[in-house]
């Protein structure tokens, strides 16, 4: 696939139709079930073993959103974070901490926060402001791109993202539009959240971390409106070890954005799949 070229024009986002397209037999062979599992979740919060589940989720989610950002530690530098609760001193502990802070945030607030612009920058903050306060949460200011690393250590771009000009009004047209979804009944919430991570990783308005916080997004997403897995198995972790599925997907799913022309099918198919998997997990805790 070659890389999409940069916008020239105003994307036009239409989410409900997008959603309700999408309406087809093969996200509803995936749809489906992960509604029949969701209410399983309940027997999980009654098990003795119940935290420990928890901080195994939690920790194993921030290291593998980290290191699907190229952000890694060693083991004794994670048993330093998590453990031994030392204060991070490198750049990728720092991220490691910001990352998980703001998943934690995430854990508290998440039944009374709106979804709005400033809570996606807040998130964005916590991931850098002890390292970088003045750089967290600062939408960007240079062209990005979105870009995957080679056996050979070289770089293929997969797409090249909106202007830093266009990111506010793009954003909000985006937020807006899943707010107004979200309370419509015809729209499937789970495919909406799909769609939404989509456009947020092709407007990716930050200059750094966009992908990382994609993944703070649906967790938090996931979590208001229902559907707790990531508590309880790291969804993260899945993407990790299907990360070249996940390029594929994002890769097909994002030609064509800048002009409307998109398929949202394979990526919104790859993250139901993550979630289902996730859900089949939990069926192996006793």
């Amino acid at each position: 696939m070659k890389p999409t070229r940069g916008i020239t024009k105003m994307k036009m986002f239409d989410l409900k139709r997008v959603v309700l397209g999408l309406s087809k037999p093969e996200i509803n062979s995936l749809v489906n079930p992960i509604e029949m599992y969701r209410g399983k979740t309940l027997y999980v919060e009654k098990l003795k073993k119940l935290e420990k589940l928890q901080d195994i989720a939690h920790r194993s989610g921030v290291i593998a959103s980290c290191a699907l950002g190229n952000v890694f530690i060693s083991e004794s530098q994670e048993k330093d974070l998590f453990e031994r609760k030392k204060i991070p001193v490198s750049f990728q502990e720092h991220m490691v901490k910001g990352y998980a802070e703001a998943s934690k945030l995430i854990d508290k607030v998440y039944k009374y926060q709106p979804f709005d612009r400033s809570f996606i920058s807040t998130l964005h903050y916590y991931m850098y402001k002890d390292y970088n306060p003045e750089f967290g949460g600062k939408f960007k200011d240079t062209q990005n791109y979105i870009q995957e690393i080679l056996s050979d250590g070289t770089y293929r771009t997969l797409f090249v993202p909106a202007a830093p000009e266009e990111v506010i009004a793009l954003l909000d047209n985006l937020i807006y539009q899943f707010n107004e979804c979200v309370a419509d009944e015809q729209c499937n919430k789970l495919v909406l959240i799909c769609c939404f991570l989509l456009d947020f990783m092709c407007i990716h308005p930050y200059n750094h971390g966009n992908g990382r916080l994609s993944r703070l997004i649906f967790h938090f997403l996931l979590k208001k409106y229902g559907y707790e897995v990531d508590d309880y198995f790291s969804l993260s972790y899945l993407i990790r070890q299907k990360i070249g599925g996940y390029i594929d997907a994002f890769g097909t799913s994002c030609d064509g954005w800048s002009e409307n022309e998109n398929d949202y099918t394979q990526y919104v198919t790859f993250l139901l799949k993550i979630i289902l998997e996730g859900y089949h997990k939990l069926e192996y805790i006793n």
